[in-house]
């Protein structure tokens, strides 16, 4: 477990490091915080991922001029990232996949935080999460997932060929 630590802290790193260079990063990688809130019953998630990966993903879908994060963005972008997200980030406790909905996006410098939430969830002692956000896209996309629940934090480490994980509170 202490070697999944040190590839998230570097990755981590790394991710923050580059972002705002604005030079190409040298790898993939995306972040996923996954929070339960004991008030709302809810998981609050946010999904932080490099603007220009989520251009490319969106094209090869035949989406294109999303102009994202630009005066003159296309009103569908929200649509488009939702739909992406939908199909690449699915989420299950106790074995039940749940749904949720979007609530809107922020840009940070190169990157864009998604924010996503679940409609009520009951406590859970086991989440399960499949992350394949860009593994159509780059074989060396690493998907980091945090999950905060019961006053615990713990994490996956996901990438092609090994892209669902689970984790017990």
């Amino acid at each position: 477990m202490k070697i999944v630590k040190k590839i998230i802290f570097l990755s981590l790193l790394i991710f923050f490091a580059e972002t705002g260079t604005g030079a190409a990063h040298p790898f993939y990688v995306s972040i996923c915080q996954i929070n339960y809130n004991t008030q709302n019953r809810a998981l609050e998630i946010s999904v932080r991922i490099f603007a220009d990966d989520l251009m490319a993903a969106l094209e090869q879908r035949n989406v294109k001029d999303l102009h994202l994060g630009e005066p003159q963005e296309n009103s569908e972008t929200d649509k488009y990232i939702f739909s992406y997200l939908k199909d690449k980030l699915q989420i299950a406790t106790e074995e039940k996949t749940l749904d949720y909905f979007f609530l809107g996006k922020e840009m940070e410098d190169d990157a864009v935080w998604c924010y996503l939430e679940t409609d009520e969830v009951k406590t859970f002692n086991k989440i399960e999460v499949t992350n394949t956000i860009f593994t159509e896209l780059f074989d060396t996309q690493n998907n980091i997932v945090q999950v905060t629940s019961k006053g615990k934090t713990k994490n996956l480490l996901l990438k092609k060929g090994n892209t669902s994980g689970s984790l017990n509170f």
